[in-house]
């Protein structure tokens, strides 16, 4: 992988999740990780939400500065040119699925392109707006041109929320291999879901990423809890807990 990884996709994809487990998954393993939020999107599921653990995982997260963290306009924060320009390790750009979000990261294209990057989309095809060879088509070509970027390849992640089963993985993936193969474009992992990957581990033809769910709806959690997380990371699972370190 190139130290600069783009996760972009639409809403409802687990793009979001696909990035924060990566990036927790590298500074687990000691290496320098940066989190460059532009998913100026949607309210919900931004990898902002969780700042303040993912400071605690040890990623760094670049965002819109102090008044401006949860604005849903195409805001760009002058410390992502100080990111893409000295930091060292990982930089992993969270990017909402659309033009608008695309442009904001068209914004950095030409230092982008004189580093190595990979843009990947990472694609659900139980979403509606992604569940054939004509929607993703457009998708990619919008985004191509607003971003003035190359997608290098395709992040197979189907799923239903919590009601993803088995069946739901590897019929999604199916899915998701017929439309690479008419695109051209690699599938470059599969984003699977912690209580799957050791079943899939030896059923699957490229590398699979772990997916736990940070990033919960307000109603989904339980009293105290704003995420949930891996038990081997050893870091505080509720708001309270983080409140009683500080």
């Amino acid at each position: 992988m190139a130290d600069i990884e783009i996760y972009t996709g639409h809403f409802g994809s687990g793009k979001t999740e696909i990035v924060l487990n990566r990036a927790i998954e590298y500074a687990s393993r000691g290496e320098s990780v940066h989190v460059v939020d532009l998913d100026i999107v949607k309210p919900y599921f931004r990898s902002r939400e969780i700042r303040h653990f993912l400071a605690e995982a040890g990623v760094h997260l670049v965002m819109p500065g102090e008044g401006l963290t949860d604005a849903d306009l195409p805001v760009v924060s002058p410390s992502i040119l100080g990111t893409l320009t000295s930091a060292k390790g990982k930089i992993l750009f969270d990017i909402g699925g659309d033009p608008m979000g695309a442009t904001a990261l068209g914004a950095f294209a030409p230092l982008l392109k004189k580093r190595e990057y990979q843009m990947f989309l990472v694609l659900n095809p139980y979403r509606p707006f992604t569940k054939d060879i004509p929607s993703v088509t457009k998708m990619i070509k919008d985004i191509e041109v607003s971003s003035r970027l190359t997608v290098a390849g395709i992040v197979s992640n189907p799923n239903l929320g919590r009601e993803t089963r088995l069946t739901t993985i590897l019929d999604g993936n199916a899915k998701i291999r017929e439309i690479a193969n008419a695109l051209n474009l690699p599938i470059v992992f599969y984003g699977v879901s912690a209580e799957y990957t050791d079943r899939l581990s030896e059923k699957l033809d490229r590398p699979i990423q772990k997916v736990m769910n940070f990033l919960l709806l307000p109603w989904e959690l339980e009293e105290g809890q704003v995420f949930q997380i891996d038990p081997f990371l050893r870091l505080p699972q509720t708001r309270r807990d983080f409140d009683a370190k500080s």
